[in-house]
């Protein structure tokens, strides 16, 4: 089964705006939000922003001296003539293409010509649309409806911006003909006709199964499945991933996804990973197990604990230390303990950003938190044999990292007035630095060694891991944005993210290298390539607006897989 996302899907421009717009008036202000009906036809969407502070208001009975944003649709304008006189704080996030709209439909009314537009009598848009026509107007649905346009010395003919194009053409037409003096304006968005055209194309092309992801109220995503329903092929309008069975696709060779300008990326990633899913689980019983394993593995961070235990032993291969695989046992233990306590406590949040890593955690949750109280206390125990320094790192080590993660640390750092501070806490540095401790400087501490090398390895193993840490980030960025989730994207954009990540994978290169090239054998900086890897897989990232979460985080830890091949092509050497 072939799995295509159509290029042109999710967000379109004016609501990716004004969904930008409300997450940032959402982080600067306490103040509360209201946006007068509905701000885009994406329930999902709307129900995560209200959840954040949010509120939709379908009256403008109690708008005085309130924060009122304005939809995307726009409104009538004597709605809203009167926010403006009333509401304390007007936040116009009527889309541009809208905006345009209205724009033409006044100047040209106010010339005394008759406005015809096409598209849903009750949909929001077009309602607000209308009141913009001072001079007389009709809106027409279908074809036979034009013959009730009312005489008039001239006319101007409009659409609704999400209006189907093909019946649009046909409007003209049939106005064209049967009228005089009609000023036609073509005021479909782009975004519209390109989806439209993706899945006309894709159904040409062979697509026998067509997902259609958006609101079920939303006119351009009502459309996109209506194409296909009219093509005949097995057509599926879902919200979310939950809506999609095994079956659904038994028959399935072509399978085109695509989605509706109001639909966030986070929706679109979950329901690309559930067809995926679906499609290995067709495979053999064989494949399927394997591939459980390996998302277990994964997802669970017990590849990220056996690469900890690895890179362990080769700080000691690198520093001449003898193999202590008690000491790197303790890095195994200690990864695993802090990354599934983590992820056990943020349950809530995996639940929309990535129902699969939470349905792992739903299910096996309990037992990973015991097992990592258990890691925990075997490390420490471990620890003990190499004296009390050992221990104290450890021990400070764990508690920094669950103190880090605690819901009231959070919730202090969520209300800290310095920004800084608050944004330096969600960049993750602290992952790097609990790294580098149990990896690099824990070895050096408990079997005393003095030179150079611990320098080297701690700059390796932070470019690395700020490496790792970024690009996860980036595969989360969607979702992270519109579910209130500070990390570095967030924070300081996508591209200054991927400079910064890069720069710190570099410097770890480049001291690493230099120390390494003075000091040892030119086979040790076998571990830059798994910086290089990263860095690649950052570029392909780049280019992608939408992915599945899970072949990209398997990607991501394969890079793990390489290092431990690393370390034994050096053992043998």
């Amino acid at each position: 089964m072939k799995i295509t996302l159509a290029r042109h899907s999710g967000f379109c421009m004016g609501v990716r705006n004004a969904v930008l717009r409300i997450i940032s008036e959402i982080n600067s202000t306490d103040e509360n939000l209201y946006v007068y009906g509905p701000l885009i036809h994406n329930p999902q969407t709307v129900d995560v922003l209200h959840g954040r502070g949010l509120s939709t208001i379908n009256s403008l009975d109690a708008i005085a001296n309130r924060r009122i944003a304005i939809r995307t649709h726009g409104i009538p304008v004597d709605e809203l003539r009167m926010v403006k006189q009333c509401a304390s704080r007007v936040i116009n996030l009527t889309c541009p293409r809208v905006a345009r709209v209205q724009s033409i439909i006044k100047k040209h009314s106010a010339g005394g010509s008759h406005t015809i537009i096409t598209g849903d009598r009750d949909h929001a848009e077009v309602i607000g649309l209308m009141s913009y026509a001072a001079h007389g107007v009709s809106v027409i649905s279908d074809l036979p409806e034009t013959d009730s346009i009312p005489p008039a010395d001239s006319y101007i003919l409009v659409s609704q911006t999400t209006f189907d194009r093909e019946l649009y053409k046909r409007i003209v037409s049939r106005v064209q003909s049967t009228l005089k003096n009609v000023t036609v304006f073509d005021t479909i968005c782009d975004s519209t006709r390109l989806r439209q055209e993706d899945v006309v194309v894709g159904i040409t092309a062979g697509t026998d199964t067509l997902v259609v992801v958006g609101g079920k109220n939303s006119a351009n995503t009502r459309r996109l499945a209506q194409i296909g329903r009219d093509s005949g092929i097995a057509t599926f309008h879902i919200e979310t991933e939950d809506e999609l069975q095994e079956k659904d696709f038994s028959g399935s060779r072509n399978v085109l996804v695509t989605a509706g300008t109001s639909t966030p990326g986070w929706i679109i990633n979950n329901i690309l990973e559930k067809i995926y899913t679906i499609k290995y689980m067709r495979s053999n019983i064989f494949v399927r197990a394997a591939l459980f394993m390996l998302e277990f593995i994964v997802r669970t961070n017990i590849l990220s604990a056996i690469a900890a235990y690895f890179i362990t032993l080769f700080t000691m291969l690198y520093t001449g230390l003898p193999d202590d695989h008690a000491l790197a046992a303790v890095s195994l233990l200690y990864i695993f303990s802090i990354y599934s306590t983590n992820n056990y406590f943020e349950k809530k949040f995996l639940k929309l950003s990535n129902p699969y890593k939470y349905r792992i955690y739903r299910r096996f949750g309990l037992p990973l938190l015991i097992a990592s109280i258990i890691s925990m206390a075997v490390s420490i125990i471990i620890s003990l044999r190499y004296g009390t320094v050992p221990t104290m790192v450890i021990t400070g080590s764990y508690l920094m990292g669950f103190i880090y993660s605690t819901a009231p640390v959070k919730l202090m750092v969520k209300k800290m007035k310095a920004g800084i501070i608050r944004r330096l806490y969600n960049s993750k540095l602290v992952t790097c630095f609990g790294w580098i401790i149990v990896t690099v400087l824990l070895p050096q501490i408990a079997l005393a060694t003095g030179s150079a090398a611990p320098a080297a390895l701690s700059f390796l193993v932070f470019g690395l891991i700020f490496l790792r840490t970024a690009i996860l980030d980036l595969i989360a960025y969607q979702g992270d944005l519109i579910l209130g989730r500070e990390t570095l994207p967030i924070w300081i954009g996508t591209a200054n993210t991927r400079t910064v990540s890069t720069t710190a994978g570099a410097l770890g290169v480049l001291v690493f290298s230099v120390i390494t090239v003075l000091t040892a054998s030119p086979l040790y900086l076998l571990p830059v390539l798994n910086i290089v890897y990263f860095l690649l897989l950052m570029s392909v990232i780049n280019r992608l607006n939408y992915l599945i979460a899970l072949k990209y985080e398997l990607l991501v830890d394969v890079n793990f897989i390489l290092l431990i091949l690393f370390y034994f092509i050096l053992r043998l050497t």
